[in-house]
C-alpha cells in the first residue's frame, strides 16, 4: 500500500491488484462551513459599556516641534512671572 496524490485528495493506493479500482480516498479536503462570525461580541462590548474616550485638558506635546516646545516653555515662564508680579501688585495696594 502506498499514499498517493489523487485529483481529489491523498489516496491509498493498493499495489498488489491494480487491474481492480481499489483506491480508498484518504485525507479528504473538507470545506469550510463557516467563514465569520460576530456572535456575542455586542454583549461583551456593552458588559462593561462602551465609554468615549478620556479628554484631558492639556494635551502631550510629544512629536511636537522642537522650536516649539522651547519658546512655548519660555512663553509659560514669562506668564508666570508676570502673574506673580501682578498678584504682588495687587496685594501692596
Amino acid at each position: 500500500m502506498q499514499i498517493v496524490w489523487g485529483g481529489l485528495g491523498w489516496h491509498l493506493r493498493n499495489g498488489y491488484n491494480n487491474k481492480k479500482n481499489t483506491n480508498i480516498a484518504f485525507f479528504h479536503r473538507m470545506s469550510k462551513s463557516k467563514n465569520h462570525t460576530n456572535h456575542n461580541q455586542i454583549k461583551k462590548a456593552h458588559r462593561n459599556g462602551i465609554k468615549k474616550p478620556r479628554s484631558y485638558k492639556y494635551p502631550s506635546l510629544r512629536g511636537v516641534d522642537s522650536k516649539f516646545r522651547r519658546n512655548h516653555r519660555y512663553a509659560l515662564h514669562g506668564t508666570t512671572k508676570a502673574l506673580a508680579a501682578k498678584k504682588a501688585a495687587a496685594t501692596k495696594a
